[in-house]
């Protein structure tokens, strides 16, 4: 305004009384980093490597395409004839190879969960990426780059990268490090990680992987949050009927592993039975030898010495007849199944004879043998009978080892080799190898009962963008104070790995490392829900927690922001009084919604600026306004304790 008037009139001044006010800075704008379908604003590529910030699932479907299609998808059919009735299973597993691209499954999660405004960076087509590097598409510099550009954008709070598990795992764990050193550097957004795999059995496992792949300080450390295991979600996989592969087999081919592994289990019992023979014929021999050291009154009276010892030799001998029976049978069953490969059956039935044979021979023998002992001994009138045929009994069964090698012989290789060979015969049916799209017209049954089957496969997503969703959703229905846990997953069946709590003891809590990576957890009555609230800095005190990392994230820029129209204002008490009331304000209103823990304002937080106070005349002098502010954020009870004692009764 003026300070002195030279024209005669009347002059208007509006006087400012109210303290200028801090406006609050979105919390929840993911910048989705990865491959898309295409890149197009106005023409084709024009937003590779430009942010570029939707509002919805058909922003993102105008701007960018959609799911790459499956390539590698299998359906396996199988034709079985029981009793002259043909019966077909149709069954689709998951692709051996999968599409690396996973942005647009990501977007879907990323919505369904509450998600809001966010911004893509498409770092390369699928086709592009494709053709550059048909083995590995997915590349670290590509990632890197459109973190370079998100780097640029003020608006993103939030760090994701769908594809980043294509990379090889230095490279994956690369692109988090780059993305936590952007957020240490910026201060005003988080990482969501995911972990390499979701497969317990790698060495180091999930995990330990993360732990160690990350290898930064706390300063770092508390600007991500780590989620396990990955989510089976209700999604099907995008695919095209020429794309869909059928695999087809007649007769008994998957019948025929089981037969095989029947004659397997079949000779171990043999050969556990050739182990066992040896002590019982031990022990026999020291039957007779007790025996024949009596009278011959006393032989008689202990005869069961040698006829108990008998028994269980019969009872071996009953288990090995049995079990090469079945093992004859198998033989049997490979020959008819394959009766199209006249060689294989032919040596399957051969096979099958011979063990039948051997069965009937030396060893049925043996057995009425001992039969006839035992008989002998129970009718003896005299103890010198006893002792006569309890010699004659060990001599039988002098060669019961030899006996029952010749049978695992007839097993091992001849019987084996049969049903493997039936197996490797050519049962491929008239479907095999075929597109989908072929039979559409020709077969229409079982192109729609295979398209049914695909239905039914479902993507496997790791967990980051649903968790984004719920970052959203929390912090518009509750504020970025609450912490994103105990909320439930949309359209997600279950966690890909059950966690127990003897298993997320290790990853909420680490004494090694001090990072924690959060479980999603399945529980009875309640679904899937997200079962932890840490940062990767999961020993540190003061940022240990999600929720206060990122509602400090949100004062922080919050207040940057506001008090940029103060640079170059006179640094005086004048406008440290301004600064301090238009924070304390803004602080205030978080202390009402329950952002801030204290029973007072003055409990839940503080502003401090002023010489003397901040500052030294000095630091003015230098042109420094030093503004302090203290939090008492509230934080998650994460433990509750329920502690009941009995009481004495008073009246």
């Amino acid at each position: 305004m003026a300070t002195t008037y030279k024209t005669p009139g009347v002059y208007i001044e509006e006087i400012a009384k109210f303290p200028p006010s801090v406006a609050q800075v979105e919390t929840a704008i993911p910048a989705f980093i990865g491959y898309t379908e295409t890149a197009i604003k106005k023409e084709p590529g024009d937003l590779i490597l430009v942010p570029f910030r939707i509002t919805s699932l058909l922003d993102y479907e105008t701007h960018f395409g959609g799911a790459a299609p499956e390539t590698g998808i299998e359906v396996k059919i199988n034709d079985v004839t029981v009793n002259g009735v043909l019966n077909r299973s149709i069954t689709v597993p998951q692709p051996a190879t999968k599409s690396p691209f996973l942005m647009y499954y990501a977007l879907r999660m990323y919505f369904a969960n509450g998600g809001g405004p966010c911004y893509i960076t498409s770092v390369n087509t699928y086709s592009a990426a494709t053709t550059a590097n048909a083995t590995n598409p997915v590349q670290l510099d590509d990632l890197q780059d459109g973190l370079a550009e998100v780097e640029k954008e003020d608006e993103p709070t939030l760090l994701l990268f769908p594809d980043a598990t294509a990379l090889t795992s230095d490279n994956f764990y690369a692109i988090y490090k780059d993305a936590l050193t952007q957020c240490n550097k910026l201060h005003d957004r988080f990482t969501i990680l995911d972990t390499f795999s979701d497969d317990e059995s790698d060495d180091p496992s999930p995990s330990e992987g993360l732990r160690d792949g990350i290898n930064l300080e706390k300063d770092y450390l508390k600007y991500g949050a780590a989620y396990y295991p990955f989510v089976e979600t209700l999604m099907n996989y995008n695919y095209s009927t020429s794309g869909v592969t059928l695999k087809h087999t007649t007769d008994n081919s998957p019948v025929l592993l089981s037969t095989l592994e029947d004659a397997s289990d079949a000779l171990n019992n043999i050969i556990d039975a050739l182990d066992e023979s040896t002590d019982l014929i031990a022990a026999l021999t020291d039957a007779q030898t007790t025996i024949n050291a009596l009278t011959a009154p006393e032989a008689l009276a202990q005869a069961n010495l040698v006829t108990d010892a008998i028994a269980p030799i019969i009872d071996l001998i009953d288990s090995v007849v049995t079990s090469g029976t079945e093992a004859a049978s198998a033989a049997t069953f490979a020959a008819t199944a394959a009766s199209e490969a006249p060689a294989v059956a032919a040596a399957a039935t051969a096979a099958a004879a011979a063990l039948t044979a051997g069965l009937g021979g030396a060893i049925a023998t043996m057995k009425t043998a001992l039969e006839a002992h035992i008989a002998a001994i129970v009718a003896a009138i005299n103890g010198t009978a006893v002792k006569t045929e309890a010699l004659a009994a060990v001599a039988t069964v002098s060669t019961l080892e030899t006996v029952i090698e010749d049978i695992a012989e007839l097993i091992d290789p001849p019987v084996i080799e049969a049903i493997d060979d039936a197996r490797a015969a050519d049962t491929n049916g008239d479907l095999d190898n075929l597109k989908l799209n072929v039979i559409e017209k020709s077969d229409s049954q079982t192109f729609n009962e295979i398209r049914a089957q695909l239905a039914k496969l479902y993507v496997k997503m790791p967990p980051s963008s649903a968790i984004a969703g719920v970052y959203a959703r929390v912090d518009r229905d509750r504020g970025v104070w609450k912490a994103p846990a105990n909320v439930g997953l949309n359209y997600v069946i279950r966690p890909s790995v059950k966690i127990t709590n003897d298993m997320q003891d290790g990853l909420n809590v680490d004494a090694g490392s001090g990072k924690s990576i959060n479980a999603i957890r399945s529980f009875t009555g309640k679904g899937t829900l997200v079962w932890g609230a840490r940062t990767l800095a999961g020993n540190d005190n003061e940022w240990r927690y999600v929720s206060v990392r990122r509602f400090f994230n949100m004062v922080e820029e919050s207040v940057k922001k506001a008090t940029a129209q103060f640079v170059f204002e006179p640094n005086d008490a004048n406008t440290w009084v301004k600064v301090r009331a238009m924070i304390e304000n803004f602080l205030i209103l978080q202390w009402r919604a329950g952002a801030l823990a204290g029973a007072k304002p003055d409990d839940a937080f503080y502003v401090r600026v002023g010489l003397g106070q901040t500052m030294t005349a000095e630091d003015i002098l230098n042109g420094y306004m030093h503004i302090e502010i203290g939090l008492a954020v509230v934080r998650p009870a994460e433990f509750i304790v329920l502690k009941f004692s009995h009481k004495l009764q008073q009246s």
